[in-house]
């Protein structure tokens, strides 16, 4: 049996949550960029791509470990085009990996593998940055409520326009 038997589980169960969080917030990208929420797609965007990096980091240190990648996902993809329910979900989201992997970290530096403990510490960070964007976003949406998303929706629309305008019509301007 590898040595590294827990750890290449761990990661595997974390390829597994990556993979179904990156899809997610894909689902929430194309439904907030449909309504016009530019800020907010570009935001579930950037995040589900850095989902999808680590599943390639974690993925690496499993085959490093001489085990196999396994994509099974732990959940499937929730159907919601609520911008509230969607960031309340996120928050749910990156809060339960952040525990998961404190916890499957410190269960690495208990079996000896520190590397694989380090890599888990160095995700964490990023998903705590998640977990802060969804939280300031969820906040502001709180505060002004539709009038937060109008004004997303306007911006949308005005970036739009623009595209459009030929540069003697923005020169005009």
């Amino acid at each position: 049996m590898n040595k590294y038997q827990m750890s290449i589980e761990l990661l595997n169960k974390a390829v597994g949550l990556e993979i179904a969080t990156s899809m997610q917030y894909m689902y929430f990208h194309i439904h907030c960029e449909d309504m016009g929420y530019k800020y907010l797609a570009k935001m579930f965007r950037q995040t589900s791509i850095q989902e999808m990096r680590h599943i390639e980091e974690f993925s690496e240190r499993i085959l490093y470990l001489q085990g196999d990648v396994d994509f099974n996902v732990p959940f499937r993809i929730e159907h919601i085009q609520d911008v509230e329910q969607m960031l309340s979900l996120a928050i749910r989201l990156e809060e339960q990996t952040i525990d998961d992997y404190n916890a499957w970290a410190r269960a690495c530096s208990e079996a000896s593998d520190a590397a694989t403990h380090h890599l888990f510490e160095e995700v964490i960070a990023e998903e705590e940055g998640h977990l802060d964007h969804f939280r300031t976003e969820f906040d502001n949406l709180k505060a002004y409520g539709m009038n937060y998303l109008a004004l997303q929706s306007i911006a949308q629309s005005k970036s739009a326009t623009d595209a459009g305008m030929s540069d003697w019509e923005k020169d005009e301007e």
